[in-house]
């Protein structure tokens, strides 16, 4: 029987010597599936690249998508028409462009408000309409966190300060930039975020979480199921600290066993539903990030509200998720050899 061949794909400039299989991130990944009988390799991808890609790639039965465009100031139309085009032609792609859209952008987060660990959410489809909303909403004055549509490590992302905004005083905080405070008076702050709704973007309102001092937990799935988790203590915009180091868990850790039940049991169903994913089309690897409200409490839905969920790219992610990723590519390939023949 004809081995199995996986393609794991990282950026690089055209003649890069990265190689994802001697990489920390990906390293074990690669060995996990050289020993259950798959030829793994690493493939460098830059939009230059993208036309002989979409030939040579053909080659692979599945490809594992570490690629995020947006870090090299370009988007990710060039990678995404390509990962389409491949999965049209029977490679089994992950994670896919279609499920990103579905929950791995920040409306998701909209969608997801009336489900367990939802909360206060709005969204913004113009920036009219936010103009509009976005502090008459707000009786009294808050503490609000805005989101970008698509981003990621901490970029699109601000906490506005907006109780004083009657003495049109505003105080905004970029994530990415760490606990750098600018003060806007509110002509200028609406003028900053008008940017974010080019090209049909949209802003997503959350509640600044006060809880923020007791630590984010990072649910990592495969598939459906959860296969680990990372705490951080300290994060992005936590007040007058620099984000700190993630501590990772297997699946099994009993500091989060509820949150695992919750998920496997019904969240991720929910989700599915909402957002009109099936299981075939989960990606191998995806997280959901948490804030921790109550540390004692023993009712999850009140102990957990949903920070985000993170499709793309992620990595690096704790040893217990390799066997599941790896049984994961298995069903999937096998599925579709099943469909194949089934058709025949």
């Amino acid at each position: 029987m004809k081995r199995k061949s996986i393609a794991i794909l990282i950026f690089g400039e055209t003649h890069s010597t990265r190689n994802a299989l001697e990489e920390e991130k990906y390293k074990n990944l690669a060995i996990a599936f050289q020993e259950k009988g798959f030829d793994v390799s690493s493939v460098i991808y830059n939009d230059e690249k993208a036309e002989q890609l979409s030939k040579d790639l053909l080659r692979f039965d599945a490809i594992l998508v570490w690629v995020n465009p947006v870090e090299q100031g370009n988007n990710r139309n060039k990678l995404d028409a390509l990962l389409i085009q491949l999965s049209k032609d029977g490679c089994f792609v992950s994670a896919h462009p279609d499920v990103i859209l579905k929950i791995g952008t920040k409306d998701v987060l909209y969608k997801t408000r009336e489900m367990k660990f939802g909360g206060d959410v709005k969204l913004y489809h113009s920036f009219e309409d936010f103009k509009e909303r976005f502090l008459s909403s707000q009786k009294p004055p808050a503490i609000r966190i805005l989101k970008q549509y698509r981003g990621n490590g901490g970029d699109g992302v601000f906490k506005i300060d907006a109780t004083h905004f009657t003495q049109n005083k505003i105080i905004v905080t970029h994530a990415k930039k760490g606990d750098e405070e600018k003060t806007l008076n509110t002509n200028d702050f609406f003028e900053a975020f008008q940017i974010y709704f080019n090209d049909g973007g949209i802003l997503i309102d959350q509640p600044w979480n006060e809880h923020i001092i007791n630590g984010m937990v990072r649910c990592y799935l495969t598939g459906t199921k959860v296969s680990g988790f990372g705490y951080q203590e300290v994060n992005a915009l936590y007040p007058n600290k620099k984000p700190g180091k993630r501590f990772y868990f297997s699946e099994d850790s009993g500091l989060f066993r509820d949150l695992r039940k919750i998920m496997e049991n019904k969240w991720v169903a929910e989700l599915q539903q909402i957002t009109g994913t099936n299981s075939e089309m989960m990606p191998v690897i995806w997280d959901a990030d948490f804030f921790i409200n109550s540390i004692y409490s023993e009712k999850a839905n009140e102990k957990y509200t949903l920070c985000e969920i993170n499709v793309s790219c992620v990595s690096p992610f704790p040893e217990s998720c390799i066997p599941y990723m790896v049984e994961e590519v298995r069903k999937k390939l096998t599925a579709k050899e099943q469909r194949t023949e089934g058709t025949l």
